[in-house]
């Protein structure tokens, strides 16, 4: 079993060196290069395409223009980065409110397809709230973490073949099904506790770089505080959600401890009023 132990550690640590292949845009952060954007952005438009013909589009003329006025102003945000933090990306933008009062979510694919689902107005509650979940969502664009999560997987998949290959050097030669079974169980568990990690690195990555977005674009940074105590709010009405560990955000906690942390870096970026 040690061996086992140390061949499922060995596995995490070849999938934490391939990571190592090149710096993220303003965290620098070692990553493994995502894939290609054109074919990514393609396919994105389709899906994006198939999504909105699942669901029923808000006639809400409010909430519709406020999603507008928002997305314009952060897509034109991050088409015009301040100097050296990120490259402009040129999306073809488009901006869709998705008519499911239940769901607090939002979402940006690759190629600047942006839908807000109504169920995070409440929680949004005006245009600042919005600018900070919407330049989170971008933010993932930006930083490319879908080719770059698609990646991971293909890393984890690799490690994982490799991983199967030196448990089955070591338990070769017993005709033991359960062990065999039990090791790659645990070779399974083991690449998704990779990949979560890795998703919950790119979502503190996410509201760092989402923060200078909608400071960028005219929103104060320092909203993103208060709608987060909001967002834990809500999650708790709703019966809470799984250890930090488990998921793939981070917990509220984190999520709000870590903004404040960033929030001196995003004013520099903000040209409001009242700073």
């Amino acid at each position: 079993m040690a061996r086992i132990v140390r061949s499922v550690v060995a596995l995490s640590v070849l999938a934490a060196a391939l990571a190592a292949c090149e710096s993220a845009p303003i965290t620098g952060r070692s990553r493994l290069a995502p894939i290609g954007d054109q074919e990514l952005r393609a396919q994105a438009s389709q899906l994006y395409r198939d999504e909105l013909s699942k669901h029923r589009l808000s006639n809400d003329t409010e909430h519709k223009a406020l999603v507008e006025r928002v997305g314009r102003r952060i897509a034109q945000a991050a088409e015009m980065p301040p100097e050296g933090l990120w490259r402009a990306p040129g999306f073809q933008w488009e901006f869709n409110v998705i008519d499911e009062p239940g769901v607090v979510n939002a979402y940006c694919l690759p190629g600047g397809k942006i839908a807000v689902y109504t169920g995070l107005f409440p929680v949004s509650q005006d245009e600042n709230g919005l600018a900070i979940v919407m330049g989170h969502e971008v933010a993932h664009a930006l930083m490319r973490h879908h080719g770059e999560r698609i990646a991971d997987q293909m890393a984890v998949g690799t490690a994982s073949t490799l991983g199967g290959a030196i448990l089955g050097a070591i338990i070769g030669g017993r005709d033991d099904r359960a062990s065999g079974a039990a090791a790659g169980a645990g070779l399974a568990i083991a690449g998704n506790l990779v990949l979560l990690n890795f998703s919950r690195t790119q979502e503190s990555e996410a509201d760092r770089v989402g923060l200078i977005l909608a400071a960028h674009a005219g929103y104060d940074p320092r909203a993103a505080v208060g709608l987060w105590e909001r967002m834990r709010s809500a999650s708790n009405s709703r019966g809470g959600r799984p250890p930090e560990f488990l998921s793939t955000h981070p917990a509220e906690e984190t999520r709000i401890a870590e903004i404040r942390r960033h929030l001196p870096e995003a004013l520099q970026y903000y040209q409001g009023q009242d700073r």
